[in-house]
């Protein structure tokens, strides 16, 4: 399960000390500081909303507003959470919005590996991924945020609690559950 994780985990770290300065800079009226942070975290941004969603146009489309809200916010950006946990809220919370409302839409079914018996080191790497997707599919979707949160994009117990507005005991109780049906479904998959 772990090395089937490790496949879809970004190579960033989650914290830069610079934030704090460019977030007071935007802070004095300069776009162009809004501009690095944008480019700083719009990848991680994107891939979050991607892990969530599931489609390429809607992550984008959220990644989008997740920065227009934060730009639009900026000034209210207290500094008592860290900036990326912020913007990792305001896309969760997007994310979540955007699943509400498309609630009655089916997910499209992954395209299959060939029927060839020889898979190359591309292929199978691929399908381990749909794999570990169908999979995080099947957890709750309380679950599923947290275990993506940690796992593939590697946040602490703290910030994870941080993002989604809810106390540390919590995050620790559905990590562990979602690792322990994660398992669960994995196994059945093997």
């Amino acid at each position: 399960m772990d090395a089937a994780l490790a496949l879809i985990q970004p190579t960033f770290a989650v914290r830069d000390p610079a934030d704090a300065v460019l977030i007071a800079r935007c802070q004095a009226g300069e776009r162009e500081a809004f501009g690095v942070l944008l480019n700083r975290y719009r990848d991680r941004v994107v891939n979050l909303a991607y892990q969530l969603l599931r489609q390429r146009d809607d992550a984008e489309d959220v990644a989008q507003e997740a920065f227009i809200q934060a730009f639009t916010a900026i000034q209210s950006f207290r500094g008592e959470a860290q900036w990326f946990t912020w913007l990792y809220r305001i896309t969760v919370n997007l994310c979540r919005h955007r699943q509400r409302r498309a609630k009655d839409v089916a997910p499209p079914r992954p395209v299959g590996v060939s029927e060839r018996s020889e898979t190359t080191d591309v292929e199978s790497q691929a399908l381990t991924k749909l794999m570990v997707e169908r999979t995080l599919d099947k957890l709750s979707e309380p679950l599923r945020v947290v275990l993506i949160l940690r796992e593939m994009h590697d946040l602490s117990y703290e910030d994870i609690a941080e993002v989604l507005n809810i106390p540390i005991g919590t995050v620790r109780s559905r990590l562990n559950e979602a690792r322990r049906k994660f398992r669960e479904a994995w196994e059945k998959l093997g």
